[in-house]
């Protein structure tokens, strides 16, 4: 596992539980180590209540064997997730949930009640003890780190499906497994055991260990990334919004794209314009424009400056269409004209023959003018 170094000046009371998080309050050490106890690929995670996850997930919905694990400061769910994660245990899965504050929702349904001190923060300048109660797990069952505070515990459990599996240092039950149908609840009031700062602190990790050897034969293995993001009871039902709006960056994103939407909308309001009809385009492409040409000279006679027009009309075609440089017409340019324009390799040779003949003539008869055009206007039409 990629090792973890932090700061001098630790920031211990930001705890985000978060599978990705490397800092001391996050549960990146917890959800890298857990593929090692259950011999299988990462957890899949889930970014949605439980309620509905169950209703699109077919494993959630209605598979067995399947072990659900939720890290989170506060715990608040809504009574159709807490429906729904008792459905999910009682056809023999597992859930396991670590919060200093679980809903009392929740509490309700498994007849169970924590005691009402709530420390301040999460890290101060205290130490937390965890003691493991199963004596097959002695004499190594106690795991300590300074600097977290002591967390909640249970003052009223239902004796007849809860089995005690761990204690604070003061043997208050703080860790507990509650029998559900075919399935087991556990409930672990301090959280702050499963961060980075805990589990990295001598041999801290051996307790993650214990923690998942209670678990039993799985078919699959979910993390919870959804309810570890709200500090207060839910309202109405979720949304795609609630999802993005919990994010600060994204938030404020959404916000100013709603008001640069209005603004642009005021402002285009305010300079409608008449629609401009289309007009039509005037079509005067390269070979009318030889053959207009050619008959203002033709009726003048002049054939000399007739062909020098002609023929730099069709070196400036050559130039923007191919790109290619008419000042040096050499075998070279006609090889590449020849390829570029996929125009016989003769015919090119016989336009530049041509030109360079009428270049060094001083007159031009009409028959030769008459070939020339001829060889020009074939080229236009060949030309690809």
């Amino acid at each position: 596992m990629q090792s973890l170094s932090w700061d001098k000046d630790l920031q211990l009371e930001k705890q985000t539980f978060s599978n990705k998080d490397k800092d001391p309050g996050g549960c990146y050490v917890m959800f890298e180590s857990l593929p090692s106890f259950y011999d299988g690929g990462h957890p899949s995670v889930v970014s949605k209540p439980f309620a509905l996850s169950a209703k699109k997930d077919e494993t959630l919905r209605s598979g067995e064997g399947v072990i659900y694990y939720l890290v989170a400061k506060r715990l608040f769910t809504t009574v159709e997730d807490v429906d729904s994660m008792m459905e999910f245990v009682n056809r023999g899965n597992q859930l396991f949930i670590a919060s200093i504050d679980l809903d009392s929702v929740l509490l309700s349904r498994l007849y169970t009640k924590m005691a009402d001190r709530y420390p301040s923060n999460i890290f101060g300048r205290l130490r937390t003890e965890e003691h493991f109660v199963n004596p097959a797990l002695a004499p190594d069952t106690v795991y300590a780190r300074d600097s977290i505070p002591e967390g909640r515990y249970f003052t009223r459990l239902d004796t007849a499906r809860t089995t005690i599996l761990g204690t604070d240092r003061w043997n208050r039950p703080n860790f507990v497994r509650i029998e559900v149908g075919k399935g087991q609840v556990f409930l672990l009031l301090q959280p702050s055991m499963l961060t980075n700062y805990f589990l990295m602190y001598k041999k801290n990790l051996n307790s993650l260990e214990k923690v998942a050897a209670y678990t039993y034969g799985y078919s699959a293995v979910y993390w919870d990334e959804f309810y570890k993001y709200h500090e207060y009871p839910q309202k109405g039902e979720f949304s795609q919004w609630s999802v993005l709006m919990r994010y600060p960056a994204l938030r404020w994103a959404l916000w100013l794209l709603v008001l640069l939407m209005l603004l642009y909308a005021l402002f285009e309001s305010k300079r409608r314009q008449r629609i401009i009809p289309d007009k039509e385009v005037l079509t005067n492409n390269s070979l009318e424009f030889v053959e207009a040409l050619g008959q203002l000279y033709y009726q003048q006679h002049n054939n000399v400056n007739l062909v020098r027009k002609i023929t730099l009309q069709w070196q400036e075609f050559i130039r923007t269409k191919y790109y290619l440089n008419t000042n040096s017409m050499d075998d070279e340019f006609i090889r590449r004209l020849s390829h570029k324009a996929g125009v016989p390799l003769a015919e090119v040779e016989g336009i530049i023959d041509s030109i360079h003949f009428i270049l060094l003539a001083d007159k031009v008869s009409d028959a030769t003018l008459k070939d020339f055009y001829s060889k020009i206007q074939a080229f236009y039409l060949n030309t690809k």
